[in-house]
């Protein structure tokens, strides 16, 4: 049963169980217990127990107290809009009376499937098969070890067993703080060393590849500690996409260096990361203002209007006013109300001119609009050239720009409009939790979130630190009987899948070096095929889907060549080796045979030897299906691995554990993440 609206209270020193303050000095333990008895009946007492079940209606408001026990039977079901009270008040300590404490129950929505923190659940059913998993015991706030693997799973880009294991020891919240005082690294820096330090001396071509910012993305993902950051570092990358496709070094650290807002700039402020990429050179070059000019009158050239659509489109407002719950604002006709227009457009196009470089190719200042490709430094944020800048007055949306001012004025009153209009909190607000938790966020969950953001509580918009946090914390992601809503879940990325098994499995390489290269999946990093980056946060698969008023993402990138690429990919990387590692001294960077990475599968190993299939899909469970490998998908796995076992001739405890990673992570059970 899913038992909504029930608030379970403890009467121990005046304290109630709730997520702020837990029960001390607990004599008056709580006892939700499945039974069969009698129907449900409005504010009862009773000296020792009460047993009840049937359903409390839409609208009711009931107290139930007990001295001992409150038995909830098979089928007691809450309705959504009515409230349940269980109040345990037979203590030891008389006084004083229960009071209940002001930060409220552990749940607001619902107890059960799941959803059981706090409580103590013992089954008096006869069935079979019950194991210590099933036992719940609290009152606390802590992670179990399913939940663990569940929260990491959208935190971050793979966890170990000891990862989750970590998590379940300090809870969510803590964990979250924990990451966020992590000190980042520079991933344009670690762009340099890698050719510098560590390609040079083994090339005798030495002209640097576009797999330089793909080899930083996993040297920084296999190594670093800072999983969360370089979780939302991604996540943002794909919301706000550059691209790096020229062979040069200078363009690989441009690169890396606009990798480092988004990932550096991950808990930082929204409106210092709009200001960060306006100035990058990365997105000047993706998005072809760089270098822009004022209008020409004589040859009738325009300013570049790329940027201003985007940076309105995609990065800030989108194309329709919201509400803060994410739906759509319509007009008196029922129809969307649109944030900007083709003039919008124009008009804002005029700020973002006369941007070029800061510096020479030699680091030196640079004062020439005119300065030649090969002179260019690409390494440093780009300035404002004021001659080359449209001067007069700009009005878009709702905003006058005055004329006179500097271009750097211009782009400071244009992006503070943008950073404090009331569509970014919402829109942002989908996007990373589309990117991060589920593609279907619910109106209530957006608004939560939406309104961190534009109030972290202590009057600071666009605190991105406070808007993680609320992404990750609120109920919607954390608590486990969304699991079964209809409108939940993800699918996982092809990149995010093999981080995950790589750091499931603690992958290592001889040299410590881990230069891999991903194109085989479509999905190379720093090489997004347009400006929605891999896929449209908006594309909804068209025969399930889209009917039903969802979208599907990362389906959009899901088709048969994607689909046969993973799986043979995952059966290499788990029966021969995880994936070339391009380290290997010659004349361009290539596949070294004697320095192949390899997935430490012993733990498993031993389990499967002594536990069997059982034992084995319990540990696989936990550490990649976050729990919810079904069974169905459990029995024919099993079969599979013990028909195996019985006819294939030398199959050996580790053949068992790489097919049963293999058949899991191509499961639906794996690749949704719920």
């Amino acid at each position: 049963s899913w038992f909504r609206n029930i608030e379970i209270f403890d009467d121990v020193n005046g304290n109630g169980v709730n997520d702020e303050c837990p029960i001390y000095n607990n004599d008056c333990p709580i006892n939700i217990i499945v039974d069969d008895n009698s129907l449900i009946r409005a504010d009862r007492e009773a000296a020792i127990q009460i047993q009840t079940n049937g359903e409390v209606p839409v609208g009711f408001d009931i107290d139930y107290t007990a001295g001992d026990q409150i038995n909830l039977a098979g089928g007691f079901e809450v309705q959504q809009g009515a409230i349940f009270h269980a109040y345990i008040d037979d203590c030891s300590v008389e006084e004083p009376p229960f009071v209940q404490d002001t930060a409220g129950p552990l749940y607001n929505d619902f107890y059960g499937v799941g959803h059981t923190s706090g409580m103590t659940i013992t089954a008096s059913s006869s069935e079979t098969g019950a194991d210590e998993s099933f036992v719940l015991t609290g009152p606390n706030d802590e992670l179990d070890l399913v939940e663990s693997s569940r929260f990491l799973a959208q935190t971050t880009l793979g966890a170990s067993y000891e990862d989750i294991q970590y998590a379940q020891s300090i809870g969510a919240e803590a964990w979250i703080d924990e990451q966020m005082t992590i000190a980042p690294a520079s991933f344009a820096e670690l762009v340099e060393s890698i050719f510098v330090d560590e390609l040079t001396p083994i090339l005798t071509d030495q002209r640097p590849r576009t797999w330089l910012s793909t080899f930083a993305f996993y040297e920084m993902a296999f190594k670093n500690e800072d999983a969360l950051r370089q979780r939302m570092g991604f996540a943002w990358s794909q919301v706000m996409p550059a691209e790096f496709f020229i062979e040069r070094l200078d363009y690989a650290i441009s690169f890396g260096q606009y990798y480092d807002i988004l990932y550096q700039g991950a808990f930082g402020n929204f409106r210092d990361m709009l200001h960060n990429i306006t100035y990058s050179h990365a997105m000047s070059e993706f998005l072809t203002y760089f270098r822009n000019t004022k209008l020409n009158p004589t040859t009738g050239r325009l300013p570049d209007e790329n940027y201003a659509r985007e940076i309105m489109q995609l990065f800030s407002i989108g194309v329709n006013e919201l509400n803060l719950d994410g739906s759509v604002r319509l007009d008196a006709n029922g129809l969307p109300i649109e944030t900007y227009d083709i003039d919008d457009i124009a008009e804002l196009a005029k700020v973002f001119t006369g941007l070029h470089v800061s510096e020479t190719s030699g680091g030196n200042p640079n004062d020439n609009f005119q300065i030649g490709f090969a002179f260019q430094g690409r390494n440093a944020p780009l300035k404002m050239f004021d001659a080359y800048h449209s001067q007069g007055e700009k009005r878009f949306i709702n905003k006058v720009i005055p004329a006179g001012q500097t271009g750097a004025q211009d782009i400071d009153d244009a992006l503070d409009y943008l950073f404090n209009h009331p569509n970014v909190g919402p829109y942002m607000a989908r996007l990373m939790i589309q990117h991060t938790v589920k593609s279907n966020p619910s109106p209530a969950y957006i608004k939560r979130v939406a309104s961190v953001f534009n109030d972290n509580g202590q009057g600071v918009r666009g605190d991105l630190a406070a808007f993680t946090k609320a992404i990750f914390m609120d109920p919607e992601a954390r608590e486990c009987g969304y699991i079964n809503d209809p409108h939940n879940g993800k699918l996982i990325q092809p990149v995010e899948r093999f981080t995950h098994l790589f750091k499931a499995f603690d992958v290592s390489t001889p040299s410590n070096r881990f230069y891999q290269q991903d194109g085989g999946l479509l999905q190379e990093h720093a090489r997004p095929p347009s400006v929605f980056s891999f896929f449209s946060p908006f594309y909804a698969e068209d025969r399930f889907i889209a009917p039903e008023g969802l979208v599907s993402p990362e389906f959009e990138i899901l088709n048969s060549v994607t689909s046969i690429r993973y799986i043979n990919r995952l059966e290499n990387s788990l029966k021969n080796y995880p994936f070339d590692n391009f380290t290997r001294p010659g004349h361009w960077i290539a596949a070294n045979a004697n320095d192949r990475p390899s997935l430490d599968l012993s733990d498993e190993i031993s389990i499967y030897s002594s536990q069997g299939i059982v034992g084995l899909l319990n540990r696989l469970n936990l550490i990649l299906c976050r729990g919810q490998l079904s069974n169905l998908t459990r029995s024919v796995i099993t079969n599979a691995i013990n028909d195996m076992e019985a006819n294939v001739s030398g199959f050996t405890a580790e053949d068992a554990v790489q097919n049963a990673i293999y058949f899991l992570m191509t499961s639906s059970d794996y690749m949704i993440q719920l």
